[in-house]
């Protein structure tokens, strides 16, 4: 997003930052303190941008034969072709990414479309301020661009709702580590952790609803 000065990934940096944060400190943390107990799980990204998270989780659930219901929202979304040319498949672990890549980003909006069999998707065209959830989820990926540019998508008003729609022992993971995020995530009722954050991050937090 040129008019901001901020941008989506750094290739290699951005693949290594989605797996640690989102898929192995959210998706798989929550795995593994409920199993297959809960199926399917619900998802919620915020900020669905070049499609990487989603495109990890329906690997990740393809791999684990674990059944998937992924809501994004994007409201400033990418073109196909600005997407297909950062090459994500010239990296080894999404070589055969290209036309999962593409399902996730022709599927139309406001409709919940079946990707695989382990994987279906629902994505939004709307500002998070304007969304309204309908469903519980057990794991949110707050993946909003930084708080230099985009203070309020990080303020206790816009976090509330996504909050309070996530499941008992739901799990919202962020690469922000800011103290002010996670004051207000605590105001808001969960317990919070800083962790090891990414390669080239100290850390990052992960919320809990208990």
């Amino acid at each position: 997003m040129e008019a901001w000065d901020e941008y989506y990934h750094s290739m290699h940096g951005a693949l290594n930052e989605a797996i640690h944060v989102y898929i192995e400190s959210g998706l798989a943390f929550w795995k593994a303190e409920h199993g297959i107990k809960k199926n399917p799980c619900t998802v919620f990204e915020m900020g669905f941008g070049t499609g990487l998270n989603a495109l990890l989780t329906l690997e990740y659930a393809a791999a684990n034969d674990f059944t998937i219901l992924y809501e994004t929202l994007e409201p400033f979304p990418l073109a196909l072709q600005e997407v297909q040319e950062l090459n994500f498949d010239s990296l080894p672990t999404l070589q055969n990414s290209k036309e999962s890549l593409r399902k996730l980003h022709l599927a139309p909006w406001e409709s919940s479309v079946q990707i695989s069999s382990t994987f279906s998707l629902i994505k939004h065209k709307i500002l998070l301020e304007k969304f309204m959830p309908q469903r519980q989820y057990d794991v949110i990926y707050y993946d909003a661009f930084g708080f230099r540019v985009q203070p309020e998508m990080w303020s206790e008003e816009i976090l509330r709702p996504l909050v309070n729609a996530m499941s008992p022992n739901g799990v919202l993971v962020t690469y922000s580590a800011k103290g002010s995020v996670r004051r207000a995530l605590e105001v808001l009722g969960l317990d919070v952790f800083r962790i090891e954050g990414p390669p080239g991050k100290r850390e990052m937090l992960r919320a809990i609803r208990f």
